[in-house]
């Protein structure tokens, strides 16, 4: 009996400093977040850090935003999604798009956005947004 307890604090040491270690073995970067005041700003990241970035926005007006990315391949785009405070089912309601991207290798990007209606080609954007990435090298 002494030996099998003498084992099993053995394993739960072992248990906890690996436990303890997790952290730095697998380093999880929190994510940047950008929004409208954010613009002609930069944004530095580390490789694989995520890159959130939130416009308002109001569909029901018919604009929308549209991206472009220039530069280094350095950005990946995960997912977009809308998110709209409308209560109760409300239509017509301003909200937020949301972009989420996750930076791949070091390198420089332009992320521009412009807010603008389709069919008014000559017309300019009612809103754009820039943000300049910058990826370091990892570590």
């Amino acid at each position: 009996m002494r030996y099998f307890m003498k084992r099993l604090l053995v394993l739960l040491g072992a248990t906890l400093a690996l436990t303890a270690c997790a952290p730095s073995l697998f380093p999880v970067e929190m994510p940047v977040t950008a929004s409208l005041s954010d613009s002609g700003g930069t944004a530095s990241l580390v490789p694989y850090q995520p890159l959130v970035v939130r416009l308002p926005t109001n569909p029901s007006t018919g604009y929308g935003w549209r991206y472009t990315v220039t530069g280094d391949d350095v950005l990946r785009l995960d997912t977009v999604s809308g998110e709209a405070p409308a209560p109760n089912g409300m239509v017509g309601v301003p909200g937020e798009q949301v972009w989420s991207f996750r930076a791949q290798g070091a390198g420089r990007a332009v992320l521009t956005y412009v807010y603008e209606r389709a069919w008014e080609k000559s017309t300019p954007p009612a809103k754009t947004f820039t943000l300049t990435i910058e990826v370091a090298p990892g570590q």
